[in-house]
């Protein structure tokens, strides 16, 4: 249900993104205790602004209701996707495809779980890096999470 209610609002969002200048990356409907959230990120390679993610919501949280029958009471979010979230789309591995990331691992691998690496490819089955100057290929169901790596 969850990923019907988002596949529906990326159908309406995307129109509305695409007129601010701005992509979905992503969009999750999820419930945090005892409310739920509509979170949808954006994304523009210059960067998003605080205009950006306003204009988004604003047009968004005007037809959203009248289009996708959502029963739950929920919180409306737009942000860019930060440096936190890990990737979960296509679109987020394409993105920063050779940029520097933060891979967690399930398992040890190599004495850690941990690892900060250059992001080479990814498909449907692995995800490949280098870390350390040396390139690893590891399937996606062992890879916790991957995400942007914060660089001062």
């Amino acid at each position: 249900m969850k990923e019907n209610i988002a596949s529906k609002i990326k159908t309406v969002a995307d129109p509305i993104a695409e007129k601010w200048g701005v992509e979905i990356l992503d969009i999750e409907y999820v419930k945090e205790g005892s409310n739920r959230f509509l979170r949808i990120y954006i994304y523009k390679p210059e960067g998003v602004s605080i205009e950006d993610c306003e204009n988004v919501h604003r047009n968004l949280n005007e037809v959203i209701d009248g289009v996708i029958d959502i029963d739950d009471n929920y919180y409306l979010e737009v942000s860019s996707m930060g440096y936190e979230k890990g990737f979960r789309t296509d679109r987020e591995f394409e993105i920063f495809k050779n940029t520097n990331v933060e891979i967690n691992l399930y398992n040890v691998f190599n004495g850690d779980k941990h690892y900060t690496g250059i992001l080479k490819e990814h498909n449907e089955n692995e995800v490949k890096f280098v870390i350390n100057n040396q390139e690893h290929t590891f399937l996606n169901k062992d890879v916790a999470k991957i995400n942007r790596l914060f660089e001062i």
